[in-house]
């Protein structure tokens, strides 16, 4: 939780890959044939019928069928493996794998004329609908920000072990977060003037500046969160703690200026409790629970830590019938107190206890700021993620990217971001399905093996978050079954020159569109409508991978399509 400034401009390598950030929709005249889907030219895919079928004279280990005609065609055709695909008793289906490429198609007629088969076809190779793509923001500072993306090759910061990160470039392929989400953050405040998180900051509809209680909470003019340090509406950052936590997790996106932010769309509610010496009352953390809760908020940032006291309990509490997810700190002693509200995760199910890494992936003991600190642990502890040598926002200039912080204080709003996309994915998912999300998509043994045994332990808990996993977790899809919250949805990859998006309504209106070949190249730009449904567009790019993107001043979602 202490800061330090430090330049290490020129000393961080830049990524080796493509910086992409908007990349959208072109709109075009053209419509191409549709290809043939590919196939492997040395597989042969057939199917015994079923009056023909008999499982004993198959003989895998053998390379036999068990019919004459079709045997001497796999001798003839070089034939390497026979493969069953599936339980053959049930689906008389195998995959004939050949020494070299034969002429797939003329084998298959021959196969089929033997007079045994359903069928036999090539082997057809598909691609995803949702592909893996690395999508990096243009932000000019991200290159510091190890805890999204490491390549191994950043410098001056101790030991770098590559992929000793979250996976940020691959989850936003995924989802960068919903406008309508807010997220609060109960920390120093915020530098709300810093051009590269003012536009994200949260405003309370129901209140305006006129000196009167609008909304009848007992706080005047509560237009952008209250303070509670100088019991004012202006919860401005006199400290530096929660403009870093503030822009880890929403500093804009893909502006061509300083760093980036985990999520790219969803509001920060501003919420100062914590005071130029680092301290906060019990009182002041509980009201900033109370009021997020009150406000809306689905997620909640909280890098403080103290005793059990009831007033913290009564607010968590609280929270809990609200919905409202609480992402707290482990603290920063390198040892197994707990600390609270962090260790009410052993009793309450919507609070998330976040412990930090290094650029190493081990658990943080030391902190880059004092010898004996260390991420703290015990059986309280949930997951951990990066937080030593953070770079982020500062709250005393527009311009400086040489500020990091070190603590838990910095993985915890990583967590709570992660958190915010995996909701905005999935909205009906529950706050204890949310960390269960996080912790079962946690990688494991990444750390200290001394520390970080198989499964929980109680250093790294279940071991250091990833965005990534998360987002592909089959909880936040399949068992809880639940509609995605992403605004617009590719229905249909390229198909006969064409693309369909589909709007759920929420973001209607003018989009900047943009697309970008897979290397960054800029092909196209120009302004379009949005209209609830489905919206076909038509896409005359030769084939391959583009990156596609739809932005105005409120949204904006990212697609990677493929063309064959």
């Amino acid at each position: 939780m202490k800061s330090t400034f430090h330049d290490l401009s020129g000393k961080l390598n830049k990524t080796a890959h493509t910086i992409v950030t908007l990349l959208l929709f072109s709109f075009c005249n053209g419509i191409t044939a549709q290809v043939a889907p590919p196939f492997i030219n040395n597989h042969l895919v057939i199917k015994i019928a079923e009056n023909k079928y008999d499982f004993r004279k198959i003989d895998l280990s053998g390379n036999k069928i068990g019919f004459d005609d079709i045997d001497a065609l796999n001798i003839e055709y070089h034939i390497k493996t026979v493969e069953a695909v599936g339980q053959h008793r049930l689906t008389r289906t195998f995959l004939l794998k050949f020494e070299s490429n034969i002429d797939v198609k003329a084998a298959a007629k021959r196969y089929l004329a033997v007079g045994v088969l359903d069928y036999a076809e090539p082997n057809y190779i598909a691609v995803g609908g949702g592909e893996k793509v690395e999508i990096f923001p243009n932000d000019t500072r991200f290159n510091k920000q190890w805890g999204f993306y490491n390549d191994g090759t950043m410098g001056a910061i101790g030991t770098v072990t590559a992929d000793a990160d979250v996976d940020m470039e691959l989850a936003w392929d995924i989802q960068t977060g919903d406008p309508e989400m807010i997220i609060a953050i109960s920390d120093s405040g915020l530098r709300l003037t810093h051009p590269d998180i003012a536009s994200r900051v949260w405003t309370n509809s129901a209140e305006t500046v006129n000196g009167v209680d609008d909304d009848g909470n007992g706080l005047i003019d509560d237009t952008n969160g209250w303070d509670w340090v100088n019991n004012d509406n202006l919860p401005v950052d006199d400290y530096g703690h929660g403009t870093n936590i503030a822009g880890i997790i929403g500093a804009i996106a893909n502006n061509n200026s300083l760093f980036t932010g985990v999520n790219w769309n969803s509001k920060l509610m501003n919420l100062k409790v914590l005071d130029f010496d680092n301290t906060a009352t019990y009182a002041s953390m509980a009201s900033s629970i109370y009021y997020a809760a009150d406000n809306g908020a689905k997620i909640f940032s909280m890098s403080l830590g103290g005793g059990d006291v009831q007033i913290m309990e009564d607010a968590v509490a609280y929270a809990n019938t609200h919905n409202m997810l609480i992402a707290a700190c482990m603290m920063n002693f390198n040892n197994n107190t707990p600390y609270y509200p962090a260790a009410y995760s052993t009793s309450y199910s919507n609070v998330i206890a976040v412990g930090s890494t290094n650029p190493n992936d081990w658990r943080t003991a030391p902190f880059f700021w004092s010898t004996t600190s260390g991420s703290n642990y015990g059986s309280h502890l949930n997951v951990v993620a990066p937080g030593n040598y953070i770079f982020s926002l500062s709250h005393a200039s527009d311009t400086s990217s040489t500020v990091y912080w070190g603590g838990t204080s910095q993985a915890t709003p990583l967590v709570a971001a992660i958190a915010s996309l995996i909701l905005a994915e999935n909205p009906l998912l529950t706050p204890a399905q949310v960390r269960t999300i996080i912790e079962s998509t946690a990688q494991d043994q990444v750390g200290n093996p001394i520390e970080d045994l198989v499964g929980y332990d109680q250093y790294m808990g279940h071991g250091r978050a990833n965005a990534f996993a998360a987002l592909q977790s089959p909880l936040v899809t399949n068992v809880f079954n639940t509609e995605s919250g992403q605004e617009f949805t590719l229905i249909n990859p390229e198909q006969k020159g064409q693309l369909q998006v589909f709007s759920k309504g929420r973001h209607t209106g003018k989009y900047e569109c943009m697309i970008h070949a897979i290397d960054g190249k800029l092909l196209h730009t120009e302004m379009i409508t949005i209209k609830a449904g489905v919206n076909t567009m038509n896409f005359f790019y030769p084939n391959g991978h583009y990156i596609v993107a739809l932005k105005s001043d409120s949204y904006s979602k990212i697609f990677k399509v493929v063309k064959n």
